[in-house]
C-alpha cells in the first residue's frame, strides 16, 4: 500500500506491489486513491489464497487504476498465499522482468506486455504460469 501511495512522487516511474494490504471498501470512507498512479507503470501481484490481504481488493483497486492509466496490470498466483512462497521463482522472475523493463528500458516479456495491453478484466487477472522465468533465461 505504501508503494502505491508513493507512486505520486516525482521520482517514481513505476510501482510494483506484492500482495498489498488495502482497507476494506466502505461507503462512508473515500476509496483508496489511484490518481497518483497516472503516468506510471503499475504491476500488482497477488496470491489467490491470500488470507492476510484480500486479493479481491487489489483487483478492484487495479480496475479503478486501469480506468485512469492504461499502464496497469495485475497477476494472480493461483493457489498461493500471502508470502507467494509456492511460486517464489516465478514471482521473482516476474518482478525482475518488470523492474528491468521499467527502470532500464529492457523489453518486457510477452506475458507482461500482454497484461499491460489487455483490457480489464483480462489484464488484471493474468495467471502467473508455473515455470515463468525459465523461458526467459533460454
Amino acid at each position: 500500500r505504501a508503494a502505491l501511495h508513493a507512486g505520486g512522487h516525482d521520482a517514481v516511474d513505476s510501482v510494483l506491489a506484492l500482495s498489498p494490504w488495502l482497507p476494506e471498501e466502505d461507503l462512508a470512507a473515500a476509496a483508496e486513491p489511484v490518481k497518483q498512479l497516472v503516468g506510471r507503470r503499475v504491476m500488482i501481484v497477488h496470491g489467490t489464497n491470500d488470507r492476510r490481504t484480500d486479493p479481491e481488493l487489489s483487483f478492484r483497486l487495479a480496475a479503478r487504476a486501469k480506468k485512469a492509466n492504461r499502464d496497469v496490470c495485475r497477476f494472480e498466483v493461483h493457489s498461493d498465499r500471502h508470502g507467494l512462497h509456492a511460486f517464489r521463482d516465478e514471482v521473482h522472475a516476474l518482478a525482475e522482468d518488470f523492474v528491468w523493463g521499467t527502470l532500464f528500458g529492457r523489453t518486457f516479456s510477452r506475458p507482461v506486455e500482454d497484461a499491460l495491453a489487455a483490457p480489464p478484466p483480462l489484464g488484471l487477472r493474468m495467471p502467473l504460469a508455473s515455470g515463468f522465468g525459465r523461458s526467459l533465461r533460454h
